[in-house]
């Protein structure tokens, strides 16, 4: 029939159809594809193959077949298999399902896809609260272990939610606070670590993530918390659903998002501590598996409660396994790497990557406006004078006071001399670290225009010390020259990512914040991993993480005194430029800086003076924020005067660690960068706490 004879609605449907059936040619081809299946089928293969060749290898030529079904009961590989290795296994993938989901949920309520236990200081909080209990309650460690991980993974979460509750749970402001809870938990249980070395000892290596199982218990009785949790969470699906349409659509439908929120939380926390009670910290299994799962084409909530366990499990017993053919390999000798530590070092650039798909953030105007001080001081240069005098009334201090045998007493003349050659050198090396690490806290966060940012908790100083990783690894037998510039290497190639970074973020202060936290992950991760392979390197990496003055020697205090001395004269030549670079770059421009001129001298002075005061007292001491913040809140603004004061006050402040390092533990010593860390930690979550209720901005 020709189109003239066709009837006038046929026609007039023609079109219609025809756009209808290129309208969705085009959203078939723009929907996402499903990938699900494959991704999971591709993992989980993998880690079967590598399961099969280590069992092989574990045998020696046994049966394989006779070991997963019915062992011989003279064969010792057999049992071994069958008792330890496929308990391993079993535990392996509940964990890793179990992580997931506690991820899963996490990400769902909080609308965060940065959110898990570790970014939530879930995993810290439960492995502090085990190690406490491992001093002071024995008794209760050994019966009641998931009760007390319980109670400390869920203080620690809200002490999470406090910090970010008056930025109205802004997406970085939870992950910041998160993070930030969790470095000030590993410094506690660091410290608790040096203090009770020998009750910890086999705490510490549990608490890296260690599989290895010695029968089947632990895996049934996790597997039956997984499923009580599986069916809560079957329970709560539909009002968990409602939050990806929103707030008010949630709470328009009746849902009470409080109660639903916390009682996710509280499945997750749950989750969590289960986890931990039974091996150890396994971090960013929660983060890693629900991102899958979603990139792979698990868009809807329920999608994502079946792929991501899946996805967890299959990523969990990958890992494992690559552990596992390492250890048989030989690579790291006899010693066996947690598997927690390998997921640290997977999941810690993960994060960095999942940074960009973050828009909302907090407004830090507030913050701004909260840490700079409400009155100027009249006389700044008499106010300097008079914090370096108290500051070498403290050095005084710290070399006539002493602690013994005896008590409390002063130092004789003949005592002072004879330990001259020990002590003037450490107090030396601490001033000057306390001096370089204020100076560089004023250059991070006037160029930076961030008011709580610091060389330590930017990443900056963790970037040194993987640096000093390096060397200590790669060079046959690094000195102290070595050393330092390895060191210097790092701190500038962190800086320099972290300008980077920050110019494509429009240097948004939190972003940078995490991109430093997640730095200081992945060194945690690292040196984690050296440790536990039992290299015998690892001591002096230790020495390092804690920050212990003991082991610097003369010739190094000399030079390292010399760069602060560097500092204090070349810093305040930059002040000027300071003072226009917090203003802004499109104001500094318009004032006439070079701004790339100003911001590359800021940062080698900044680098130069971190890398050296890493090397003395370790990658984390908060001394970097902490001198800073009691410049401005004692009235000192003026870029000049802050940066000699923020120089007087660092020094005070790891005098005094380094002091009460000394004299709390005696005979023992607390390292001072480590005391630093335990003073500073609550200053920085005080000053979270007290900062303004700002709305959530948008970044574009």
């Amino acid at each position: 029939m020709s189109s003239k004879h066709m009837p006038s609605s046929s026609r007039k449907s023609a079109p219609a159809d025809t756009a209808q059936a290129t309208v969705g040619e085009a959203a078939a081809a723009a929907a996402p594809r499903n990938l699900l299946v494959p991704v999971t089928s591709l993992v989980a293969l993998a880690a079967l193959a590598l399961t099969l060749w280590v069992m092989q290898a574990q045998l020696g030529g046994a049966s394989l077949w006779t070991a997963l079904i019915a062992p011989q009961p003279g064969n010792l590989h057999q049992m071994i298999l069958h008792e330890s290795a496929l308990p391993r296994l079993a535990i392996t993938l509940i964990c890793g399902a179990a992580l997931a989901l506690a991820g899963a949920i996490s990400q769902q309520v909080l609308r965060n896809p940065l959110a898990e236990p570790m970014t939530l200081g879930i995993f810290p909080g439960a492995y502090l609260a085990l190690g406490v209990a491992a001093i002071w309650a024995p008794a209760w460690l050994a019966h009641q272990r998931e009760l007390i991980a319980l109670v400390g993974g869920g203080l620690a979460m809200l002490l999470v939610f406090a910090l970010a509750w008056r930025q109205r749970l802004a997406s970085l402001s939870v992950i910041l606070s998160g993070m930030i809870v969790s470095l000030y938990c590993g410094s506690l249980s660091l410290a608790l670590a040096i203090s009770h070395f020998q009750l910890l000892t086999g705490l510490m290596i549990w608490g890296g993530g260690a599989l290895d199982q010695q029968g089947w218990h632990a895996s049934i009785a996790l597997l039956g918390r997984l499923v009580v949790a599986c069916g809560a969470i079957y329970l709560m699906r539909r009002p968990l659903a409602l939050f990806e349409a929103g707030e008010s659509t949630a709470q328009g439908l009746g849902v009470s998002l409080m109660r639903t929120r916390f009682a996710a939380l509280g499945l997750a926390v749950a989750l969590t501590a289960c986890v931990v009670a039974a091996v150890g910290v396994i971090g960013f299994i929660g983060l890693a598996a629900p991102t899958l799962a979603r990139l792979a084409g698990a868009r809807r909530l329920q999608q994502r409660l079946i792929w991501a366990p899946l996805l967890g499990a299959a990523l969990l017993w990958l890992t494992d396994e690559i552990v596992q053919a390492i250890a048989v390999s030989g690579v790291f000798g006899s010693q066996l790497i947690p598997t927690g530590t390998v997921t640290s070092l997977i999941g810690a650039p993960m994060l960095l990557w999942l940074l960009r798909q973050l828009k909302s953030r907090p407004d830090l105007t507030a913050d701004a406006r909260d840490n700079t001080a409400f009155f100027r001081h009249d006389r700044p240069v008499r106010l300097i004078v008079g914090l370096a005098a108290l500051t070498a009334l403290a050095v005084a201090g710290s070399m006539l006071v002493r602690r013994g045998l005896d008590g409390w007493g002063l130092v004789s003349a003949s005592q002072f001399t004879a330990l001259a050659f020990w002590h003037v050198p450490h107090t030396a090396a601490a001033v000057a670290a306390g001096i370089m690490l204020g100076i560089a806290g004023v250059l991070v966060q006037r160029m930076t225009g961030n008011p709580i940012a610091s060389p330590d908790l930017i990443g900056v100083s963790s970037g040194g010390a993987l640096g000093i990783v390096a060397a200590v690894f790669l060079m046959a037998a690094p000195g102290p020259i070595g050393l330092f510039v390895s060191c210097l290497a790092g701190s500038i190639g962190t800086l320099l990512f972290l300008v980077w970074f920050g110019h494509r973020g429009r240097y948004a202060p939190e972003r940078l914040l995490l991109i430093g936290v997640a730095i200081g992950a992945l060194f945690q991760a690292v040196s984690g991993t050296v440790t536990a392979s039992g290299d015998p390197r690892a001591a002096l990496l230790l020495n390092f993480v804690v920050g212990s003055t003991y082991y610097v020697q003369p010739i190094v205090a000399a030079i390292a005194v010399v760069i602060a001395l560097i500092g204090l004269g070349v810093a305040p030549l930059l002040a000027n430029w300071l003072e226009l670079l917090s203003l802004g770059e499109d104001t500094s421009r318009s004032l006439g800086v070079h701004i790339d001129v100003a911001r590359l001298a800021t940062l080698l002075l900044a680098a130069l003076l971190t890398a050296t005061s890493t090397l003395l007292v370790g990658p984390l001491s908060f001394v970097g924020l902490m001198a800073p913040h009691i410049a401005r809140s004692l009235g000192v603004c003026r870029a000049r005067h802050q940066l000699l004061a923020a120089a007087a006050i660092g020094a005070l402040l790891m005098v005094l660690a380094q002091w009460s390092g000394n004299l709390l533990m005696f005979p023992n010593e607390m390292p001072a960068g480590l005391m630093a860390a335990l003073i500073g930690g609550p200053y920085l979550l005080w000053s979270l706490l007290k900062r303004r209720r700002a709305p959530a901005t948008v970044d574009g």
